[in-house]
This record gives C-alpha cells, sequence and structure tokens, in this order.
C-alpha cells in the first residue's frame, strides 16, 4: 500500500505546476475567510470534539500566510503589487504541497505508530473490541429509536392520514414524522451513550473511538431523518415534488451512500487528529476525503441530471422561462464545476493553514436542505395561520351544512350529493378570490429564503454579508427595503383589483344610447387611491434606498418644499383642476361609467386622473375636460329617468277609451318578464295636451331604470300603434287649410297668387311645428 500510494503521488508531483497554477488562481479570487461551520464539524460537535486542526509548522512566515504583510511601498505600483502578492501565494503553496507530498510514502507507517502510541500496551487488538462494544450500543440504541417510532406512530394515528390533498396536510404530516424520529434518536443517543460509558473499559483512545463513531452514527440519522422527509421515497402520498417512486427511492439511497462515506473519513481524520497524527499527513487525508466528496456528489449530480432538470422546469418544461429550462438541462455541469472548485480552494486552505478549509465541498448540499425546510415552514405559516385555505375538507362540509339548513328553511327536500357539488364550487370561488395573494406570499417567501442561503453559503465561504459598516451590508439593506416596498407594492395592487372586480356593473346594455347605469362609487375612487398608494411606496422605498446609499435626503425634503411652493403660485390653474375634481369626485357628482352632460360637453365617463377625466360621446367622440372648467353636471345615470312621449290624434277620438288602451298596455308592460323589471313606475296617460288645427297632441309618460327609458320608448311606442289601430284609434296627419280671396273678396283668384299663398302657409306651419317639438 506505501509503496503504491508512493508511486501515485510521485506522478501527481509531476503534474504539480498545473494543478498550482488553478489552485493559485482560486485562492487568489477567494475572500478573506474568517469562520464557518461545516456538515462534519456539526458532526463533531455531536461527538462532543473538537474540529480545529492542530497548527503546523510549515517553512513560511505565519503572517505571510494569513495575508498580513506590510503595506507595499508607494513607489511600487499597483498592478507589480499584486503581481508580488500571487508570486508569494504561489511560493507558500508549492512549498506546503511538496511537504504534504513528501509524508505520503510514509502515511501508513504514521497512522500504525500513532495509534500504537496512544494504546496502553503497544497494540491493536482493542480495536475489534472497541468496534464489537460500539456495534453493539448502536445496535441497542436503534432498537430503542424503533421502539419509540412505534409508539408515536400509534399515539398520532389520526394525524397519518393517507387522504391529503393539500400542501399544508403533506407539510404537517411530513414535520410530525420527523419530529416523532427525531424523539427516536434522542433516545437513540441517550442508549448507546451509556452503553458505551458503561461497558467500555479499554484505554483513553477507546473512548474516543467510540464516542467518534456515536457522533458519527447519530449525525448520520439525522440526515436520514431529513432525507426521509424531504424526498418521501416511502410515502407517494405525502412527497412534496413531483418525482417518481423509483427516482426518489434511488436519489434517496445514493445521498445516504454518499453522505456515508465521507462521514466516515471526516471522523476517521478527526480521531488521527486528537491522537496526534503528523500534520501533513493530517492534510494529506483532509485534501482526500474532500476530493472523495466532490467526486461522490459529481457522480450523483450526473446520474440525476435528469430528474432534477425536471423538478427545475417544472411541469411544462416548455412553458418554463428560458432562464429555467437552461437552468435544468445544464444545473449539473455548474454543479460539477462547483465541486471542483470548492476542492481547490478547500485544498488551498488546508495547505496554508488558513480557517474554513473543509465543508466547501458539501457547503451547497447543507445550504440547500436549510432552505427547502425554511421555505416549507414558512408555507406552512401561510396556509394554516395567514391565509387558510378556503377549500379544504373541513371548510365544504361546513359550506355543506350551511347548504342544508337553508334547504330546511325553505322547506325542500335535503339533497345531499347537489350540497355537496354546490359548496365544492363556492369553497372553490372562495379560494380562487385568495389565491393570487397566497401566491404573492409564496414569491416573497422564496425571495426571502433565496437571499437567506446566498448569505449562508457566504458565511460558510468564510466571507460573511452581514457586515454592516461594508458595502455588501449596505447592499443587503437596500435589497430588504426594496423587497419589503415590492409586497406593499403588490399587495395594494391585487387587494385594489380584486375589488374593482367586486364592484364592476354587470355586462354593459347595448340597447342603452345613453344614461345606462355606471360603475359603483367606491370603482370610481378606488383608481384614484390606488395610484396614490403605489406613488407613495415607490417614494419611500426611494428615499429610504437613498438614505442607505449615504445620500443626505432632508436637502431632498426641503428642496422639494420649494419646487412645490413654486408649483402652487405658478400653476394655479393646475391647483384649481385638482381641487375641484377632489370635491366634485366627494359630492359624488359623477362615476365612471356614466352619462353626463357639463355643458360643453357631455357623453360616458370612461376614465378620472387626478386633474381631469375623459367623456365618451355617443356617437364616438372623445373629450378630455379638465375639472376646473366644469361649472354644472347634468347626470343622467342616476337613480331613475322619466320619459315622456307625445303623438297626435284625430278629433274625433275617444279620449278615455284611449286613457283606458294605455292603462291596459302599462299594466302588460310591468307584468311582463323582460320588460317588466325595467319599469320603476308604469306607462300612464296624460291626456290631451294641447289642441292644434287638424289634431290633438297626447302624451304618455313612464319612470325607469337609467339607460333603459330608450328601449322601453320603441316597445311603447310599437304597442300603442298596434292597439290604436285594433281599437279604430287613428293617428292624425299634419294639414294646413288655405284661404284665398280675390279682389274685393269675391273676385276672381289669381293662380300665381294662390300657389305662393300655399306655399307660404304650409311653410309656416312646418316651422311652427318644428319649434313646438324643440321647446316640448
Amino acid at each position: 500500500m506505501t509503496t503504491g500510494l508512493s508511486s501515485l503521488f510521485k506522478r501527481s508531483h509531476r503534474a504539480g505546476g498545473l494543478i498550482l497554477a488553478a489552485i493559485v488562481v482560486v485562492m487568489a479570487l477567494t475572500p478573506a475567510p474568517l469562520t464557518a461551520q461545516s456538515i462534519f464539524g456539526a458532526a463533531q460537535k455531536s461527538a462532543g470534539q473538537s474540529s480545529e486542526v492542530t497548527p503546523a509548522a510549515p517553512a513560511r512566515d505565519v503572517n505571510e500566510a494569513h495575508g498580513n504583510r506590510s503595506a507595499p511601498d508607494e513607489a511600487t505600483a499597483p498592478g507589480q503589487s499584486t503581481i508580488d502578492s500571487y508570486s508569494r501565494r504561489s511560493l507558500e503553496v508549492r512549498s506546503a504541497l511538496e511537504q504534504v507530498l513528501a509524508a505520503a510514502p510514509h502515511l501508513r507507517a504514521d497512522i500504525e505508530e500513532t495509534i500504537r502510541s496512544q494504546s496502553s500496551n503497544g497494540q491493536l487488538d482493542w480495536i475489534w473490541g472497541t468496534l464489537l462494544l460500539s456495534a453493539v450500543a448502536i445496535a441497542a440504541g436503534l432498537g430503542g429509536q424503533r421502539l419509540v417510532t412505534l409508539w408515536g406512530r400509534r399515539q398520532f394515528a389520526t394525524l397519518y392520514s393517507w387522504d391529503t390533498r393539500q400542501r399544508a396536510d403533506k407539510i404537517t404530516y411530513l414535520f410530525l414524522r420527523a419530529l416523532v424520529m427525531l424523539v427516536g434518536l434522542v433516545v437513540f443517543a441517550a442508549i448507546a451513550g451509556v452503553l458505551l460509558l458503561a461497558l467500555n473499559r479499554e484505554a483513553d483512545i477507546a473512548h474516543k473511538a467510540g464516542i467518534l463513531l456515536l457522533g458519527v452514527s447519530t449525525f448520520y440519522l439525522f440526515l436520514r431523518i431529513v432525507f426521509l422527509s424531504l424526498l418521501a421515497p416511502d410515502e407517494p402520498a405525502h412527497r412534496l415534488c413531483s418525482m417518481a417512486d423509483h427516482h426518489a427511492s434511488g436519489l434517496y439511497r445514493s445521498l445516504m451512500i454518499g453522505t456515508a462515506l465521507p462521514l466516515l473519513a471526516f471522523a476517521f481524520i478527526e480521531w488521527l487528529r486528537q491522537l496526534g497524527l503528523p500534520v501533513n499527513a493530517l492534510k494529506l487525508m483532509t485534501m482526500s476525503a474532500a476530493l472523495l466528496s466532490s467526486l461522490i456528489l459529481s457522480a450523483i449530480a450526473i446520474g440525476f441530471r435528469e430528474v432534477v432538470g425536471d423538478l427545475i422546469a417544472g411541469r411544462d418544461r416548455e412553458a418554463a422561462p428560458v432562464w429555467r429550462r437552461l437552468l435544468a438541462r445544464s444545473w449539473h455541469l455548474i454543479a460539477v464545476l462547483y465541486f471542483l472548485v470548492a476542492w481547490a480552494v478547500s485544498s488551498v486552505r488546508t495547505l496554508l493553514d488558513l480557517p474554513d478549509a473543509t465543508g466547501l465541498v458539501v457547503a451547497p448540499l447543507q445550504v440547500l436542505l436549510v432552505s427547502v425546510v425554511v421555505y416549507l415552514l414558512l408555507v406552512l405559516l401561510i396556509d394554516r395561520f395567514l391565509l387558510p385555505r378556503l377549500d379544504t375538507q373541513e371548510v365544504q362540509s361546513e359550506i355543506a351544512q350551511d347548504i342544508k339548513r337553508a334547504e330546511d328553511s325553505e322547506g325542500e327536500e335535503p339533497d345531499g350529493e347537489g350540497a355537496a357539488a354546490q359548496a365544492r364550487a363556492e369553497a372553490a370561488d372562495r379560494e380562487a378570490m385568495r389565491s393570487p395573494f397566497r401566491d404573492l406570499l409564496d414569491h416573497g417567501a422564496a425571495i426571502l429564503v433565496f437571499f437567506g442561503a446566498l448569505g449562508l453559503l457566504a458565511r460558510l465561504w468564510g466571507a460573511p454579508l452581514s457586515d454592516d459598516n461594508s458595502v455588501v451590508g449596505s447592499l443587503i439593506q437596500i435589497a430588504l427595503v426594496v423587497f419589503l416596498g415590492y409586497m406593499a407594492y403588490r399587495a395594494v395592487e391585487l387587494a385594489i383589483a380584486r375589488q374593482l372586480a367586486k364592484e364592476g356593473p354587470a355586462d354593459k346594455d347595448e340597447e342603452a344610447e345613453i344614461g345606462g347605469t355606471g360603475e359603483s362609487r367606491i370603482a370610481t375612487l378606488l383608481p384614484i387611491f390606488r395610484n396614490f398608494l403605489l406613488i407613495t411606496i415607490v417614494m419611500i422605498a426611494a428615499m429610504v434606498v437613498l438614505s442607505e446609499l449615504g445620500v443626505n435626503i432632508g436637502p431632498l425634503f426641503a428642496g422639494a418644499g420649494v419646487v412645490g411652493l413654486a408649483v402652487g403660485f405658478g400653476a394655479q390653474t393646475l391647483i384649481r383642476d385638482i381641487f375641484s375634481g377632489a370635491f366634485y369626485l366627494i359630492d359624488d357628482a359623477f362615476r365612471k361609467g356614466e352619462y353626463i352632460d357639463i355643458g360643453s360637453a357631455k357623453g360616458v365617463v370612461e376614465k378620472i386622473s387626478i386633474r381631469s377625466m375623459q367623456l365618451r360621446h355617443h356617437r364616438g367622440a372623445l373629450t378630455t375636460v379638465p375639472f376646473g372648467e366644469i361649472q354644472h353636471v347634468e347626470n343622467y345615470s342616476r337613480d331613475w329617468a322619466m320619459m315622456k312621449l307625445a303623438f297626435r290624434v284625430t278629433y274625433d277620438t275617444d279620449v278615455e277609451k284611449m286613457r283606458k288602451i294605455i292603462k291596459k298596455f302599462g299594466q302588460e308592460l310591468l307584468d311582463d318578464a323582460y320588460y317588466g323589471p325595467m319599469f320603476l313606475q308604469p306607462l300612464k296617460s296624460q291626456g290631451i295636451l294641447a289642441m292644434e288645427d287638424s289634431a290633438m297632441i297626447a302624451r304618455v309618460k313612464f319612470m325607469t331604470k337609467p339607460g333603459k327609458q330608450f328601449e322601453l320608448r320603441k316597445v311603447v311606442y310599437a304597442g300603442l300603434q298596434d292597439l290604436f289601430d285594433k281599437n279604430g284609434i287613428k293617428f292624425a296627419h299634419k294639414q294646413v287649410t288655405v284661404r284665398v280671396a280675390g279682389e274685393g273678396g269675391d273676385g276672381p283668384v289669381d293662380p300665381e297668387m294662390a300657389r305662393k299663398a300655399v306655399a307660404g302657409a304650409a311653410a309656416s306651419g312646418l316651422i311652427g311645428d318644428d319649434e313646438g317639438d324643440q321647446t316640448g
């Protein structure tokens, strides 16, 4: 084995130049590390051990290794200083790598010598006894964990429902199961730990080995709980991700196997470190274990690239955005590249005795697990407390009971299936109204988790983003302000849009020429209120962002006051328009969708802004009217409309008979299923309005809903014509009688004079009739 390792590292030493070049470039781009926790550090802490590596004694200056060099000479160019820094770093890495490679041929001997030196009799026979005792303790602990898990399932059997359709039910089930399993894990650690302490009679080295094995086993079982909850290979009904059963099982097994090997390797390295293995040998083993982790994770990424790619792209890959489709196709390449770079950086930090040397390779997996758990907790908080779902089985049962009680009170025979179907439909409608807000909260939770994951990943890499005095810290605060502003903006927009949808008018009446029913008052005011709120949110967010960037916003407010004062003096008409519009809206003089006449223009109110409104004439013209120019408003769409219709009948008409016919016809219209609801007052006869030379002017009237008078006018005219024709009532035609006398009254009539007299009389009669119609 020693000979094989020696030849291997000799061949590696020949290619060290290329490897060193890549490592030095990556290390030069890596920020100054601080502190971090690795996934294996957590396992070591659980075993009560320290994860701090014993400082090495390389042939180099310690201060230079940490980058604490003296400032370059002022005369030195910045570029030359950077080159010198890279050169020094390269020499340090090469020197440390040569020392580590020189220790490779003696690795086995160093390990054996270190273990023998800590043994009481200098022998290795205690290893098998310690392994056997650890196996017995772990087996006993697993038995206790199994009993606790079975007890928990019996105690919470009602919570283990297989009929789960909502995501909150699935998440609740998985968290409860994980909680029971965690209790079992605590029992496992307690039983196994007590047995190890009670039965182990070997030296201190055996105690350390047993405790370390127990810590690794405990952490491995904890990871099993996490993977089992997220992938749910044993319970497809509660699986949160859209994944086939064989894919979920395969990925679960791969992760468990891929986690076990690096855990054992790092546990063995930590044990040797506690025993006092030489530093260079420890570095060699640490770099090898990190490479093993990188290769295993790369193999898992390549093997399950399509499965994870489908999760990234979503159910409909073709409908997904371009960036998601690209990420779904190439995520495994990005992952493999990251693992290689992380291993290179980890190796450099290990060689130079820098902090955060381990855990970089598995940092994304660690961050991903934490992020998924946090996101699921936020989703559960949204669905259970902030916005409880309205389409659950319990809500549907309550709605069905209300429907049955209503049917019983009305004396109808209860219909169980019909009530259940109606309850499902009503619950779905209620949830559909709430779903935009749920999507917004889900989106906000995803954004929070994403930025939190970036911060955690940066901390694991030794470059925390939470330093308030740094530029990155200011950017984080700005991002938080922008996020809160975005959430408030979208919430206001969704709330007002939903209210506008509820307040909107029914289908537009095509028969209404003018004066149709407009929108409600709140539907008219909400768009203006929405614009005001959105502008306020944007301005506040912008001011806070400017403040975070270091801009003094006090002069901005003062300048805005001066500009506002200048605008007030220089734009009095604008101010008049704004205040006039505000008072018109407060007085509820008109609403959007109503037909109004302001003297200079008339039409349907189509749009209302802060200083003007737009009127759409019934012939199509669009007029924009500033509020300050409105002197009076005549509203044709408010409350009711009165229609008066005049017609001409002959002098021989029976007025009483005509009145009865009109009254009966009005009653028939009221009883009609379609026209009846349009009337507010029935059709009535107003008798004879005027007497003319050749006819009597009769009139009828009726009151309707706004905009319906024109449709009813057609029906009334058509009905009266038909009824009058059946009952012998005739409409009078316009006649002009002209008497032309000759000279002296008895003489012959001049034909030319007679023709002119007739034409003038006829024209005078027509003009008089037109004036009468216009004034009437």
